[in-house]
Order: C-alpha cells, then structure tokens, then sequence
C-alpha cells in the first residue's frame, strides 16, 4: 500500500502553514501528495514551476477537485466543448506531473439541479465520464468517480451507483472514502459486487472528518480495513481529513500515518 495525504497549494503561494503542513508530509514518510487539479489548472507560470520543484521533495501520485467551480458539467448549459479541452489541457499536465490517479468529486458541480430530472443528470454524467474515458486511455491515466455523502450532493452516493455509472469503460472507475461510507452508513457489500472497478482510496476518522490517530475507537475503521485486505487492494490510499492541533504538526502528522499503517499492515 501507498499512503498519501490530501492538501490543497498552499504550500505553492508560500504560506506559512501550508508551507509546514507540505514539510511534514514529507517528512513523515509519506509516499505522495493528492492535490487539487482543478488548483493546478489555476496556478501561474512561476507557480507552476514552484509546484514542480517542490514535488521533487514527494511526489503528487493522485489529484482531486477534478474539475474547476466555472466549469458547466451537467444540466442546461452543459459545457462539453469546455470539458474536452479542460481534459485535452489537464491530463498530460498531470501525467507530466507523475499523477496515476484523477478523483473526480466535484459534488456541487455534478448535483441534480432543482427542477432538473435525476435520469437527465444521470444521462450528462454518463456523457462525461465517456468523455473523460477517452481522454484517460490516450493518456495512461486513472480517473476514479467518487461516491459522495447526500449533504454534498445528491447524485452517485454509493460505490454502487458509481459503479453502474461507469459500467464498460476502460479507464474510468470509482473508489472508497471511508468517510463518506460512514456517513451514509454504508456498508461494502456494493464493493464485493464490482470490485475491480475499485482503484483509489480516501480514509479519515468520521468525528469530525479528522486524520487518524491513535487515540481514535479503531471499531470505526474495521468495516472498511477488513473490506481492503479481503479484497487485497494495494495501491493506494490518502488521508482526507484535517489536524486535531493538539501536539505539534510535524508530530501529529508522523502519527498519523504510523498508525493508519498499522490498521494494514
């Protein structure tokens, strides 16, 4: 297994805690950075050459916040020539960058709009992710849909409804957060039913939407730790989840990835 630890480019724009946060990662042991593609499709020349020479210190093996808030995916007005050239733009960016996997969220972004018909909006997101299928394959890249919890959004809320989304594509699968399987009070059995399309994972403690830590009831963390080693995934997972702030970063940070090995390994 791969751990990595989602953040946003704070670190980019020089400020203070992001900076430290980017620094401890590192230092952890952590074996990549997820983040933001939609921040990076932002960042200026300089900053992108910034970004480029800090992940010579970790990598960036997974992105998330897929696409921009500007970006009309779905529903009147569907963007679909701004969607293929956000694609045709970004995923050589990313591949360049060393990124394996793409999370595409985007909770907000993807909702049935009110009024809006759930079997139009299913129909949009089937568009874009065959869409994104395509761009994926032409660049050896993973995109994972991601199943969120119902108060950020009202669509693709289970492994299962990803699943069936992104029935037959090649490139194109879902995932697991933890967090919002708990939220849901899901269990996997929707897992066990297609599991190959499984290809990322986040994790955080559900009070909270906390890193984990050692002072945490690791009964919250059996389901899914026992759902990932019958089915022997081993690729990668990423910490979603802020800092208590209790001890130091640096320490809290080195904890918590000590601990979340340990529920695995």
């Amino acid at each position: 297994m791969r751990y990595g630890y989602c953040m946003n480019l704070g670190f980019i724009k020089n400020e203070d805690y992001a900076t430290s946060l980017f620094n401890a990662v590192a230092t952890a042991g952590f074996d990549y950075v997820e983040l933001p593609l939609s921040g990076i499709s932002e960042l200026t020349h300089e900053e992108f050459s910034r970004l480029e020479k800090a992940l010579k210190t970790i990598p960036c093996r997974a992105c998330n916040l897929f696409f921009p808030g500007t970006l009309k995916i779905v529903g009147e007005g569907m963007d679909v020539a701004g969607i293929k050239s956000y694609l045709a733009k970004m995923l050589p960016l990313a591949k360049n960058l060393g990124v394996e996997t793409l999370v595409f969220g985007n909770g907000g972004a993807r909702k049935v709009p009110e009024g809006a018909k759930h079997e139009d909006i299913w129909q949009n997101l089937r568009t874009v992710v065959e869409i994104m299928d395509e761009y994926a394959q032409n660049h050896n890249i993973t995109i994972a849909v991601e199943p969120l919890n119902t108060m950020e959004t009202n669509i693709i809320n289970s492994y299962g409804e990803a699943a069936k989304l992104t029935t037959g594509l090649k490139n194109v699968a879902t995932m697991v957060d933890s967090y919002h399987a708990a939220m849901e009070k899901q269990n996997f059995d929707d897992v066990f039913a297609s599991p190959a399309q499984l290809k990322h994972l986040h994790t955080a403690y559900p009070t909270g939407r906390k890193v984990p830590s050692p002072k945490d009831d690791k009964t919250e963390y059996a389901e899914f730790v026992q759902m990932v080693k019958q089915l022997n995934f081993t690729d990668k997972i990423s910490i979603e989840g802020g800092l208590h702030g209790e001890i130091p970063l640096e320490e809290e940070i080195a904890q918590s990835l000590t601990f979340l090995k340990g529920l695995f390994e």
